[in-house]
């Protein structure tokens, strides 16, 4: 429970499919009205059955927060996986969460599903009797899928019992549930000279398909052949003939569904009933009291819709990658269409030296980075948010009384955040567009975290190619780049230069006494006292193996540095405790002789002055 609401954690996937928005809108409607809201976690594609491959999309579901969800209600045959489907189970039943699977069948859960077997029955019998082929063809879906085998087996048990022999190899084809192979293998009947008298599609898709063929190649309807379908997708009102088919009402389903959450989700398995729709492809009158000029009209809209959003969101996704850094992203996604919208990235998204490509992380921040959020007021400032808090304006959200839907973010197979949708209504416009514009915030800002990285390297292999590894001062290269335009200020300025010369003392004796690593720490502790003792903007560079040089612009206490570097070294060697003494000799010279000023020359001349001071001191 969250404040006061009775949450559902809504699993499934492909939310833009029909069916699903039905099943959403009719659970929303009931149950909001008995104190319940609805958290839903969607995956843009199913996985099609196959576990092996891995899909960071289904991390969305590692977003449900089981202390606060009462009820957890599974998709089953939308997700299409059943390891996703298992690793969900796994961690409700954990919790002790009631679990409600929807058109699938889980030990231990409570089942809802279609009765499949019971809606073919109903249409291979009402072609059998009612219409009497004696040759009749399945048009099954995969070889081997489980709906797909079932479905045959009923067509072979009704024929079977009204005297008509069945045999596989002649009277069942594959159309795979979709269109292609439909049309292949409904070509192959006609090639092959078998187009029989009827044929019972698996499902409408096919059936639309086979129909096309049939008609396309000089066949009539069902003047011929009968055809008919099963499912009851919205497209078979809008074929012509229209299609025969059992309609499998979602809103049937989630009516099932409501019942049971408000008993206290009883195990057990409960059925929904296909209901029988007979049309003109099997040669019945058409008798749905569907607006068929409406329902046109929806799908034209959302149609073109679909086609200014795509640009729209193309263009959005290219400004995003354009943006500098991800702070000026906010303002790229203003647009109407990323309304009621929140966005939250991982922390090291902030970190332009984090490789995005090497992040496999399998869960999500505690506290994450709000992107965007279109709820609040504009311009939009990114900030730090707890995700045990959901989303800022949540009590704002809850009183709303439509679902809160959320999705992972991922570039590449590469997660880096999850998004929140909070419509004002089950618009199906709204959610159709929904994997729309997660792809464009993925390209958009997945991209933009690319490429910031590459530059990120870029300007690292600069770094390294114009530095000195050791002490991270200017190497030979990198100094003399930066010294010409050094040159280039002074002379126009007609102003001082300082030069530091710094050479370490002792460096054999370290290195044969101690090892070249501590010699190598002495180097690198003379070039840290070095540039901490110049002034911010001095040209470091190690010039030579023990020897650092530093050149200023400007006239400076020669003085005040020795006693800096002096002081610095003392400080250092009083707190590592070496068995050696870091110390080194300096030469120091400032110099108003800029008009020919030649690095060699300085250079001469500083180094004699290192050398008086060496001197001194073996004095």
């Amino acid at each position: 429970m969250l404040k006061g609401y009775k949450i559902i954690a809504l699993c499934l996937s492909a939310i833009q499919d029909a069916s699903n928005i039905c099943f959403i809108s009719e659970l929303n409607d009931v149950l909001c009205k008995h104190g319940y809201r609805i958290f839903l976690y969607h995956m843009s594609t199913d996985m099609g059955w196959c576990d092996n491959v891995r899909d960071s999309e289904t991390l969305v579901f590692n977003l449900i927060d089981y202390s606060i969800v009462d009820t957890v209600v599974i998709m089953d045959e939308k997700i299409k996986s059943r390891t996703v489907t298992e690793h969900i189970i796994h961690n409700a039943k954990a919790a002790g969460v009631p679990i409600i699977i929807v058109d699938g069948q889980c030990d231990g859960c409570t089942n809802v599903r279609f009765d499949y077997r019971a809606g073919i029955e109903k249409i291979v019998r009402h072609v059998v009797t009612e219409h009497n082929p004696q040759k009749l063809h399945f048009m099954a879906g995969n070889r081997g899928n489980q709906f797909s085998e079932e479905r045959i087996k009923v067509f072979e048990r009704v024929l079977e019992e009204y005297g008509i022999g069945f045999d596989r190899e002649r009277m069942v084809s594959y159309g795979d549930f979709w269109a292609r192979p439909t049309i292949k293998a409904t070509l192959r009947l006609i090639e092959n000279g078998h187009v029989p008298e009827a044929i019972i599609c698996a499902n409408d898709v096919m059936a639309i398909n086979v129909a096309a063929v049939l008609i396309k190649n000089g066949y009539r309807i069902p003047e011929d052949i009968i055809i008919t379908g099963f499912d009851g997708i919205e497209e078979i009102h809008m074929t012509q003939p229209r299609i025969t088919t059992c309609c499998c009402d979602f809103r049937e389903l989630a009516g099932i569904v409501i019942d049971l959450i408000r008993k206290g989700t009883p195990a057990g398995d409960y059925y929904a009933q296909p209901r029988l729709m007979l049309s003109e492809s099997c040669g019945c009158t058409y008798d749905s009291k569907i607006d068929i000029l409406n329902s046109f009209s929806q799908l034209n809209s959302r149609f073109y819709r679909y086609q200014d959003d795509n640009q729209v969101l193309t263009q959005i996704a290219e400004d995003m990658q354009g943006c500098r850094h991800i702070e000026e992203v906010p303002a790229m996604m203003g647009h109407r269409v990323m309304n009621h919208m929140c966005c939250y990235l991982n922390q090291w998204c902030t970190d332009n030296s984090v490789d995005p490509m090497t992040m496999h992380q399998d869960s999500f921040d505690d506290e994450m980075y709000i992107l965007y959020n279109a709820e609040a007021p504009k311009p939009f400032v990114p900030m730090k948010f707890a995700r045990k808090g959901i989303i800022p304006n949540l009590d704002e959200l809850l009183e709303r009384r439509y679902p809160l839907i959320f999705m992972e973010l991922d570039f590449m197979n590469v997660t880096f955040g999850y998004v929140c949708f909070c419509y004002k209504s089950c618009d199906s416009t709204d959610y159709t567009k929904i994997p729309q514009i997660v792809t464009a915030v993925n390209m958009g800002i997945g991209g933009l975290l690319n490429k910031r990285y590459q530059n990120y390297l870029a300007k690292r292999i600069e770094h390294i190619y114009i530095h000195d590894s050791l002490t991270g001062l200017y190497n030979r290269l990198g100094f003399n780049r930066e010294f010409e335009k050094l040159t280039k200020r002074v002379r126009e300025k007609e102003g001082i230069v300082t030069v530091v010369l710094a050479d370490l003392d002792g460096l054999k004796g370290i290195n044969d006494n101690y090892g070249h690593a501590a010699g190598d720490n002495a180097i690198h502790t003379v070039a840290i006292a070095l540039k901490s003792s110049c002034p911010e903007g001095a040209l470091c560079v190690r010039f030579g193996g023990d020897e650092m040089l530093a050149v200023m612009e400007g006239d400076y206490e020669i003085s005040v540095i020795r006693e800096k570097m002096k002081n610095w070294l003392e400080d250092y060697n009083s707190k590592a405790c070496n068995p050696y003494t870091v110390s080194a000799s300096l030469g120091i010279l400032s110099t108003d002789d800029t008009e020919e000023l030649e690095f060699e020359d300085l250079l001469k001349r500083v180094d004699a002055l290192m050398y008086q001071e060496k001197r001194r001191k073996k004095k």
